[in-house]
């Protein structure tokens, strides 16, 4: 996919060109230009600045401190928080040791989507990962990804799995959209 491409650190690659060449840089939500070293890096490599800006427009602004990487800290506490994670463009839970760390540090998860997804509509099910459950069952169900917009069929296992799960594609939309 290309959006997740746009996700990715800039990589020179392991060999000695001075190419220049656009990335798309997460942090600064921005296209930079970096030298490529001509081979192997990944796919957050573009020839233009308009290239860049063509694949990567799409990805939501996320306020800044959203755009930090999840931190623990040094100190030694047990604590349940939540990060948003800009890969996954969703809060995902990490522990938190008391002390230090960055401002993505959120005491539950509602902060941490109504900080992080201002923009997000349906309820917040539906911004849950797709869960297709414990047992051995393979019932058709829908589920809502918040990333793409948009519904798509799961095999859901008959039991567990969290509310993100729709009998129909119809409910699904009427639900998240």
């Amino acid at each position: 996919e290309k959006q997740r491409a746009c996700l990715l650190p800039p990589d020179d690659g392991p060999c000695r060109a001075l190419v220049p060449r656009w990335y798309y840089d997460r942090h600064t939500q921005s296209c930079q230009e970096f030298t490529y070293g001509g081979c192997y890096g990944n796919a957050n490599n573009f020839l233009t600045f308009d290239d860049c800006e063509k694949n990567c427009w799409t990805i939501k602004k996320v306020p800044k401190l959203c755009r930090l990487e999840a931190d623990g800290g040094p100190c030694r506490s047990y604590l349940r928080r939540y990060a948003f994670n800009l890969s996954s463009m969703r809060c995902e839970e990490f522990i938190y040791g008391g002390c230090y760390g960055n401002g993505n540090n959120f005491r539950d998860l509602q902060s941490c989507v109504d900080h992080c997804l201002p923009e997000r509509t349906g309820p917040l099910l539906c911004y849950s990962p797709k869960d297709e459950g414990l047992c051995s069952s393979s019932v058709p169900r829908y589920y809502y990804d918040a990333k793409t917009k948009s519904c798509k069929e799961f095999k859901y296992t008959g039991c567990g799995g969290n509310a993100n799960n729709f009998v129909t594609e119809t409910d699904c939309y009427n639900v998240c959209r």
